[in-house]
């Protein structure tokens, strides 16, 4: 097997219209303001839309189905099995839709996977409307409802992350990168309220049909889009076996990439999971109901917000391995924060900037290495980035159990800091990512 390396001198899209930029190129200083940049071109646009829809039917149905669940069993432990079902499929799956995205037409594969995902949600819809998810059959119809959908989220998050790079020139990765954590963090302040609003009105089918006719837009929003940064299709020149073992030979060949990876993993193993036990905190130790859980994790998806128009605004200004590295070191603070407060006023702005420093450290980490990715194992790399979902349910698991034996705000400020310690240690030993800066430009 041949060594494939990093294109830091022909960038994506080379030779297929992307734009050079040399250095000095006498850009304008105003330019590193232009917060939707990246939405000038129109393939970005019509991803970024159809990313907006996705993120939106995903949370729908991660607030309905655990209130399915609840409905059904009443059982707390079965509510969190099914909230963390969907991430599984990740783990097993992600990989080789990776091998696929570089194998296939990464636009057909998105709009049939959608199609399928639509279908399914629309099936369901109609089981819950006409009764038939009710007892200890129904948990179990809404567990496999909730697999097939991970199962397919998982097929197609590699091949839409891999997308983003191949509908932008190179130069602006970082703002369409930035955007399209828009759409997430948008759908995460929305979507909670809006669909809680309509379980109460209307009853959880309409919820999960709502979700169904956002699928079929997403891929209405696909159909039109070109990807003119993405380079030759090679992989099927070998077998999906090799191209398996040569995605992880790949990533485990090249430190910087390997360690942008391992840098990636720290919050979503530390970080992430402190969300999952946020009722915990606002019952136990700030003494609150559902009402401050709500404005908590409202609060954290405000920083999210704020965060991603930041970087899309002035994104040339921080384009540096060293920012994000010290975003991860501020997360990790800030999650102590989080763990040693019992006033609310605190455990908000906490709660906000967690919010801010983590899209901060995602938006850094994912322009970093998809700069220095080769486009023919773009989506390879990318599921291995994404390997990190499919390990959440057993460090939610983990969480949930330290929290069962000890205080919450004690497991959060350990997290924290051994978040922490593991960053700090990262920002000394990985000096080519802290170096990472001048090939942005």
């Amino acid at each position: 097997m041949s060594h494939v390396h990093r294109p830091a001198a022909s960038p994506p899209g080379a030779g297929q219209g992307s734009p050079p930029v040399a250095a000095g190129d006498g850009r304008r200083s105003s330019d590193r303001f232009q917060t939707f940049s990246s939405l000038r071109h129109r393939d970005f646009l019509f991803l970024w839309v159809s990313n907006l829809f996705n993120a939106s039917a995903s949370w729908f149905e991660q607030i309905t189905v655990p209130w399915v669940v609840w409905q059904i069993s009443g059982s707390p432990f079965l509510v969190g099995v099914a909230g963390g079902a969907r991430s599984l499929p990740f783990l097993f799956i992600g990989p080789l839709a990776g091998v696929f995205a570089d194998r296939l037409n990464r636009r057909k594969m998105v709009i049939i996977v959608q199609s399928i995902l639509a279908a399914v949600v629309f099936v369901f819809a109609l089981a819950v409307q006409q009764g038939y998810i009710t007892g200890s059959a129904g948990v179990a119809y809404a567990l496999i409802f909730t697999i097939i959908g991970g199962a397919l989220h998982a097929v197609i998050q590699p091949v839409r992350q891999a997308m983003v790079a191949n509908t932008v020139p190179r130069q602006d990765l970082f703002n369409a990168i930035a955007l399209n954590s828009v759409a997430g963090n948008v759908a995460r302040v929305i979507g909670p309220g809006v669909g809680g609003v309509l379980i109460a009105w209307l009853g959880p089918e309409i919820n999960f049909a709502i979700e169904g006719v956002l699928y079929v837009l997403m891929a209405l929003a696909i159909v039109p889009i070109k990807l003119p940064y993405r380079e030759e299709i090679t992989a099927i020149k070998s077998s999906v076996k090799s191209n398996l073992k040569q995605g992880f030979t790949y990533v485990a060949s090249e430190p910087l990439l390997f360690h942008l990876l391992l840098l990636s993993y720290i919050p979503a193993f530390l970080v992430a999971p402190v969300i999952g036990i946020m009722p915990v905190i606002a019952v136990k130790v700030l003494g609150h109901g559902p009402k401050v859980y709500g404005f908590l994790v409202l609060a954290m998806g405000v920083g999210g917000i704020l965060g991603t128009a930041c970087f899309a605004t002035f994104g040339r200004v921080f384009q540096k391995g060293q920012v994000g590295m010290v975003a991860l070191l501020l997360l990790s603070c800030t999650a102590i924060v989080l763990g040693v407060s019992h006033w609310l006023p605190v455990s908000l702005a906490a709660m906000f900037f967690l919010g801010l420093f983590r899209i901060a450290f995602q938006i850094n980490n994912n322009t970093s290495l998809q700069m220095n990715i080769a486009d023919g194992l773009r989506g390879r790399v990318m599921a291995i980035y994404h390997l990190d979902h499919g390990f959440t349910p057993f460090a939610s698991m983990l969480v949930g159990a330290m929290t069962q034996f000890t205080s919450a705000n004690l497991t959060v400020t350990v997290l924290g800091a051994i978040s922490l310690a593991l960053g700090s240690y990262a920002f000394f030993a990985y000096k080519d990512v802290r170096h990472i800066g001048r090939s942005f430009r």
